[in-house]
């Protein structure tokens, strides 16, 4: 059977000072009246039955995610002591999916992405399962910017599937400066890495064992044993924290990419998400309670309190009810620099 893992890991530092370590990026409503979380979940609802769709989250946050996503099997929330990054994510949910449904396919994706329209996403995903063999398939998403932020995925020989093109993977690419990403989108052999990965259960299994054995150890672990959470606590402080592109799909060869036919935004800064709001004349970007006056460029955020700029250029300012952020829009990247001064000084409230 075909299962989803929804990963929620990450706190999203940069869209401080909405995002908190209780209010992680998943969790915040920044597209209407649902989280992140809620929305993602929604959208598998077309292909997915509740039944196999696992949430991978922050022990901590367990019961807010139960109370958001009352149709998930509370068996099906699973809680990660302590942050690992990627790999470690997929082997703990892959384990607990080989404990019920050992011949499963599954797909992996980000809590924390804009999608649409639901319904080509879904056939794509139906395409890369029945293309998924003994490698992963990734979504390519076709670039439209030299964006330095994004992995690329350089790929080679195509083919068309159910009306989708499937690429050859020949290598990955990390974040480039800007001229390779100019270089990148001009030669037209490049698309973003959509970070999401489909995987046979199988072959995830042996991917593991042949590229990040280290790994390979906890997933037998995972699967043999139900842990207490002191026993899973431990066993996570002994694992890397690494991405499952690092650990094993770089490492690994002809891996296919499907390219995506729907949009993919990826929500990773205030910058992302202010190209889906409101924009003036003046190119200025808001959400919320905001007034402008002789403004140009601004990407403005207010909950409640009416935020008023007079004569500001490229700026991103966020108000909430206990922080202010005011930064130059050049150095929206920069915003979790704030995060680690504040992890320092150790004001818990803002944090």
């Amino acid at each position: 059977m075909n299962w989803a893992v929804v990963m929620t890991g990450g706190r999203g530092t940069r869209f401080w000072p909405e995002s908190r370590a209780r209010r992680p990026k998943p969790f915040l409503k920044l597209l209407g009246n649902k989280s992140l979380l809620e929305v993602t979940v929604n959208r598998l609802s077309g292909l997915f039955p509740p039944s196999r769709i696992l949430i991978v989250l922050q022990d901590s946050l367990i019961k807010d995610g139960r109370r958001l996503l009352p149709r998930i099997p509370k068996k099906n929330f699973l809680g990660e002591p302590v942050g690992r990054n990627t790999a470690p994510c997929c082997v703990y949910a892959a384990s607990q999916i080989a404990r019920r449904d050992p011949e499963a396919k599954l797909v992996f994706l980000p809590a924390d992405q804009l999608v649409q329209p639901a319904s080509l996403f879904l056939k794509t995903l139906r395409t890369g399962f029945d293309l998924v063999d003994e490698k992963p398939v990734l979504i390519g998403i076709q670039p439209d910017s030299p964006h330095t932020g994004y992995g690329y995925l350089e790929v080679g020989r195509k083919e068309k599937l159910n009306g989708l093109w499937s690429f050859r993977v020949k290598r990955f690419r990390e974040k480039p400066s800007l001229p390779e990403a100019r270089r990148f989108l001009k030669s037209g052999n490049f698309f973003w890495n959509g970070g999401i990965f489909i995987w046979r259960l199988d072959a995830f299994r042996r991917a593991i064992q042949d590229h990040f054995p280290r790994l390979s150890a906890a997933f037998r672990k995972l699967e043999q044993t139900s842990l207490n959470r002191l026993a899973l606590a431990r066993l996570y402080r002994s694992l890397p924290s690494i991405s499952i592109d690092y650990a094993v799909m770089e490492r690994m060869k002809n891996v296919h990419c499907l390219l995506a036919p729907f949009e993919l935004k990826d929500l990773g800064g205030w910058e992302g998400i202010s190209k889906l709001w409101s924009q003036d004349r003046a190119k200025n970007r808001f959400h919320g309670n905001v007034l402008l006056v002789k403004s140009t460029g601004n990407i403005v955020k207010s909950n409640r309190r009416l935020v008023a700029l007079v004569g500001a250029d490229n700026l991103v300012v966020v108000d909430t009810e206990d922080a202010l952020l005011v930064c130059h829009r050049t150095q929206a990247e920069e915003i979790r620099e704030v995060v680690k001064e504040l992890e320092k000084r150790k004001p818990q409230k803002y944090l």
